[in-house]
């Protein structure tokens, strides 16, 4: 929820308080009022007499009452405003739960049978929507069968269970992006690495550093269990190289890209045969050289390495590099022009795989 200020929506709660500000402000002045003003008064303003001490008084009085009655009025202002704020917080997060309820309810069976895959899909994704993607993406545990083929009643399809494992790797959740990230690599077998539909768009060629230790490692084995269990294609080939490449250029720890390095040691040999020297993935474009960079770190050890993170990743890079030898052609399926780099060599080799 979100309140315009000026031009712009601001959150709710980062709104500046203004009756506690204006209530500060009149204390401060209240203080000193209260110090200052009896010197004033009482010295050379309206000497020593006593009908100068009476008016003094009187007039000391006056703007005491009138600064206490302002000040007054500024508390009972602050606390109602306060109030005030607190009810519509709570309606707000009334309203959420629900809305959140009312998500639910669409996963839910009827009488009839299952729900319907578009009903459940509707309701996880209104439950992102509704900041409430822990709840959503531990629902794919029992509603995505990671299978092949037509979706059957009671579960969702692989591109609404990328949509909901994005949405909860976008979320400060670290709980949910631990299960997003779980879940991605339980079904990688039927993720399609040409297709940007089965990959998370947070993920897309990019890297999120602030996912936990167990994340980064069940992405990375997701990533490569979709590569080695797809045809061994350019497409998926070049597809692998750039998400590789966005992990490693994203994160900055030494041994995450001694690990990552060696992975894309393993593809950069089959790439420079296929004489390739730009990629183009999600919305940015990647060159042969930054790949060569990238793969150089696999030379430097750091000095605190997990023997056995690097014993895995040494294993992985050699399944990468053997699937990567037999790598030719290009995936010619829906969405084949948006899969590889838009050059008159990649358009030539469609134009003469079609015919």
């Amino acid at each position: 929820m979100a309140e315009k200020s000026g031009t712009r929506n601001v959150p709710l709660g980062t709104l500046p308080n203004w009756a506690g500000i204006r209530l500060t402000v009149a204390g401060l002045l209240f203080l000193v009022i209260s110090v200052v003003l009896p010197v004033l008064l009482f010295g050379p303003l309206f000497g020593t007499g006593d009908a100068g001490r009476l008016q003094a008084v009187l007039t000391y009085a006056g703007v005491m009452v009138t600064a206490s009655v302002t000040l007054i009025g500024l508390a009972i202002k602050w606390q109602s405003d306060k109030r005030i704020a607190s009810d519509k917080a709570d309606q707000f997060k009334q309203i959420k739960l629900d809305a959140a309820m009312r998500a639910g309810q669409l996963l839910s069976p009827s009488e009839s049978g299952p729900a319907h895959p578009a009903a459940i899909a509707s309701g996880l994704l209104a439950l992102t929507k509704l900041d409430q993607a822990d709840l959503a993406v531990a629902l794919l545990v029992d509603l995505w069968p990671g299978t092949e083929g037509p979706v059957i009643p009671g579960t969702v399809s692989s591109e609404t269970a990328i949509l909901v494992i994005d949405a909860a790797l976008s979320s400060k959740s670290c709980n949910a992006q631990l299960v997003a990230a779980e879940m991605l690599c339980r079904n990688c077998a039927v993720l399609k690495p040409g297709q940007s539909l089965n990959w998370p768009s947070s993920l897309e060629g990019r890297w999120i550093p602030q996912l936990s230790h167990r994340a980064k490692l069940l992405i990375v084995e997701a990533l490569v269990g979709s590569t080695l269990n797809c045809s061994s294609d350019e497409t998926t080939l070049r597809s692998a190289a750039v998400r590789l490449y966005g992990i490693w250029s994203g994160d900055h720890d030494l041994r995450v890209r001694h690990c990552i390095g060696k992975m894309i040691g393993a593809l950069t040999p089959r790439l420079e045969e296929l004489h390739y020297t730009e990629f183009i993935q999600g919305d940015r474009m990647i060159t042969m050289s930054q790949l060569a960079h990238a793969a150089k770190s696999a030379n430097s050890t750091p000095e605190k390495t997990d023997g056995y993170l690097d014993q895995l990743s040494t294993t992985l890079a050699r399944k990468l590099q053997a699937w990567a030898g037999e790598a030719s052609g290009l995936y010619l399926g829906p969405g084949c022009l948006g899969a590889v780099e838009h050059s008159a060599r990649d358009i030539g080799q469609l134009t003469s795989a079609a015919r």
